[in-house]
């Protein structure tokens, strides 16, 4: 998973920068429930699970969205061959969305080949120190292109194994190439409006998040692009774990995220916390900036409950 690297003091901000951060120390512990609705589902529990996937309990759980890794145990997940993944317990509808990282290559994935460590492919840049096995990409690059958006690529797997949408990992990735970050960003904004086209042409409705890279949410083609924004560790963990972020930091994103509420998109809002009452102010506080939040473990390898 990603956490954005930097982070910088905007001197705008609007309603959320300004009035809702200085409401956010005062927020009381239990907030009320703050929706989304995506693809005609009203999303006020979801969660992500990347490892030790038990499907038949994703089947059971009470969540209207699920964020899951599409393989599990080396094998694809299939909607068509799990349709209960997709209905809840009370029989409303589930979305199921495949995580996808668009700017960074995994090393256990099933396209990565031994050989990439000592003659890495022209798109393949250096390891990433934080998440060993994970690579940095040159994502403009047409063969990086191929393998996400071409025939046969991953949008089109993850639209033919059944499932509702897709959430996209590292999109902040440009900041990965800081000698040319002016033109990875519009790059970026590129791969994801042809990734979107792409998987909407192939599943009319198919569901885009895009996590973090906030700075992008001021570009309309971006926007008009995915469908929902979700953004990780807005409140808490920047600075170690546990400790609750800065105003300024705070302030940096929710400028951004405003401007996306601007385009009618939802945010989702990941915090990785463990201390119950931390977490119920947590609730309470982004429940007032009216973001949908859910609470994970770092390793995301457990069902959300």
């Amino acid at each position: 998973m990603s956490i954005a690297m930097s982070r910088r003091t905007l001197l705008t901000s609007g309603f959320f920068g300004l009035a809702a951060l200085a409401g956010l120390g005062a927020a009381p512990l239990i907030g009320r429930r703050v929706s989304a609705r995506l693809d005609g589902v009203e999303v006020s529990r979801w969660g992500c699970q990347y490892q030790q996937i038990d499907l038949d309990r994703v089947a059971a759980s009470a969540l209207d969205l699920i964020v899951l890794d599409p393989v599990v145990d080396g094998a694809r997940i299939n909607i068509a061959e799990s349709p209960n993944l997709r209905v809840r317990p009370d029989g409303g509808r589930r979305l199921v969305l495949a995580y996808l990282s668009v700017g960074e290559a995994e090393s256990y994935r099933s396209y990565w080949q031994a050989s990439w460590r000592e003659a890495p492919p022209d798109w393949l840049g250096p390891e990433n120190p934080r998440w060993p096995g994970s690579f940095a990409v040159r994502y403009w690059h047409p063969s990086w292109q191929s393998m996400i958006t071409g025939e046969g690529g991953a949008i089109e797997a993850l639209c033919a194994a059944g499932f509702d949408g897709v959430f996209l990992d590292r999109v902040d990735a440009y900041g990965d190439w800081r000698e040319r970050e002016t033109a990875a960003r519009r790059e970026m904004i590129d791969l994801i409006a042809r990734l979107s086209a792409r998987a909407k042409a192939l599943r009319p409705g198919f569901v885009v998040v895009a996590q973090n890279a906030e700075p992008l949410l001021m570009n309309e083609a971006y926007c008009g692009a995915i469908d929902a924004v979700s953004k990780e560790s807005l409140l808490y963990n920047l600075h170690g774990a546990g400790v609750e972020n800065t105003d300024d930091d705070i302030r940096w994103s929710l400028t951004y995220l405003e401007r996306a509420r601007g385009y009618g998109l939802p945010i989702l809002a990941i915090e990785y916390l463990d201390d119950a009452v931390t977490r119920l102010r947590a609730r309470a506080r982004l429940s007032r900036l009216g973001f949908v939040p859910f609470f994970g473990n770092r390793l995301l390898d457990r069902l959300p409950s």
